[in-house]
């Protein structure tokens, strides 16, 4: 404690004769001028507040609401329904899409002046089959961005008149009309329910189908079957490094 105390009674003098020699250079003491300290400024960020864009369900999700040919692959990653190569794929699948067209195409006494409601309208394919089979109006609902397209697509088939494409989420779009008398929907995936659009679709069915309505399909039937592959549950399971080696090929060896 004591060597704290005399440090402190130095640095008190020291203090005490530098401010004596101040007086004596300057002359008389004048009285202290009180320092004015500037205000702290205040730092203002201007946060930029960006509006929460909408996401699809099992349809996969939207990144932002670009036009497609503003689209990046950073976009199609989050917005995946929007890239033509799918839709490509589901076109050139003949069972799934020939179906449907002669499902409607068959039955246009049942699709005759009724209105009718594309849940998952994609390219419009459903929907333009639903006109062509005698629908008095059309409203498809599409998430993501390859509505865009489908408008042009159903443009250039004459067919902008009778269907009118809405994009958002089926929970949260308003059509023009209360109730439709047939929904058509391709909401099957790998396995049936990979797409998880099922719930979208009971969704729909409980909003805008009168009584008595049809949906296209209206049932669905899963079969499973248990298989083994051998080779590969050999490969997983029962990894034996105790066996031979395999012999090394040699170039003399016949070929089969």
């Amino acid at each position: 404690m004591g060597i704290k105390h005399s440090s402190r009674c130095l640095l008190l003098r020291r203090k005490m004769a530098e401010a004596e020699n101040v007086e004596v250079c300057g002359g008389p003491s004048q009285p202290v001028q009180p320092v004015v300290l500037p205000k702290p400024v205040q730092l203002v960020q201007h946060v930029i507040h960006t509006p929460i864009q909408p996401s699809c369900p099992g349809r996969g999700k939207m990144a932002k609401l670009l036009n497609p040919e503003e689209m990046t692959s950073r976009d199609y990653y989050f917005d995946s329904y929007a890239h033509f190569g799918i839709h490509e794929e589901m076109l050139k699948d003949e069972v799934r899409t020939l179906t449907y067209r002669n499902s409607m195409y068959h039955n246009k006494h049942v699709f005759k002046d009724k209105i009718v409601l594309d849940v998952g309208s994609g390219t419009g394919i459903l929907s333009m089959f639903a006109a062509k089979a005698g629908a008095k109006k059309v409203y498809g609902i599409e998430c993501s961005s390859v509505s865009d397209y489908s408008e042009k697509i159903i443009k250039a088939n004459h067919l902008d008149n009778i269907i009118t494409i809405f994009r958002g989420k089926v929970e949260e779009v308003e059509l023009p009309v209360d109730k439709v008398d047939i929904i058509i929907t391709e909401w099957m995936g790998y396995c049936l329910f990979y797409e998880s659009m099922l719930n979208t679709v009971i969704f729909a069915r409980d909003k805008w189908l009168k009584p008595g309505g049809l949906m296209f399909p209206d049932r669905a039937a899963l079969y499973v079957v248990a298989i083994e592959d051998r080779q590969y549950k050999d490969f997983k399971i029962h990894c034996e490094y105790d066996r031979p080696p395999p012999p090394l090929y040699s170039p003399h060896d016949p070929i089969n």
